[in-house]
C-alpha cells in the first residue's frame, strides 16, 4: 500500500490520533490490527519519530498505509506518548480494549 512520504518537523506534532517513537523499535502489536478496524472511519494514525537519525525504510515500512502519517522530529519537541497512544489528547494504554474504546469515541465525535 502507498503511504505519503516522511515529514521532517520543525515544531512539535499534534494530532487527533498519535504515536510517537523515541527509539527504531518494534510497533507495540495491539496498534495496527486495532487501528485497521478503523481503517474506514474518518481517522488518519499520526507517527512521529523522536530519534536523531531519521528512520529507515524498513522502520518506515512498519506502518504500512494510506490511513498513517509519519514525521521525523529530530529536535524531540513533540511530546513522548510513552509507549501509548495519544487520542484526543489523552493518553491511552496499549491494551484491546482501551484502543478500541478511544477509537471509537474519537471516530464517533471525528471533528
Amino acid at each position: 500500500m502507498e503511504q505519503q512520504s516522511l515529514v521532517v518537523l520543525d515544531q512539535p506534532h499534534t494530532a487527533k490520533v498519535l504515536f510517537t517513537l523515541d527509539a527504531t523499535t518494534v510497533p507495540p502489536p495491539e496498534l495496527l490490527p486495532i487501528f485497521e478496524e478503523y481503517k474506514r472511519t474518518p481517522l488518519f494514525l499520526h507517527i512521529v519519530w523522536r530519534t536523531p537519525k531519521p528512520p529507515s525504510s524498513s522502520d518506515l515500512a512498519q506502518f504500512p498505509g494510506k490511513k498513517i502519517r509519519q514525521y521525523w522530529d529530530p529536535k524531540g519537541m513533540t511530546p513522548s506518548t510513552e509507549g501509548k497512544l495519544r487520542i484526543n489528547n489523552k493518553l491511552v494504554e496499549m491494551e484491546l480494549l482501551s484502543l478500541r474504546m478511544g477509537l471509537a469515541r474519537a471516530a464517533a465525535w471525528n471533528e
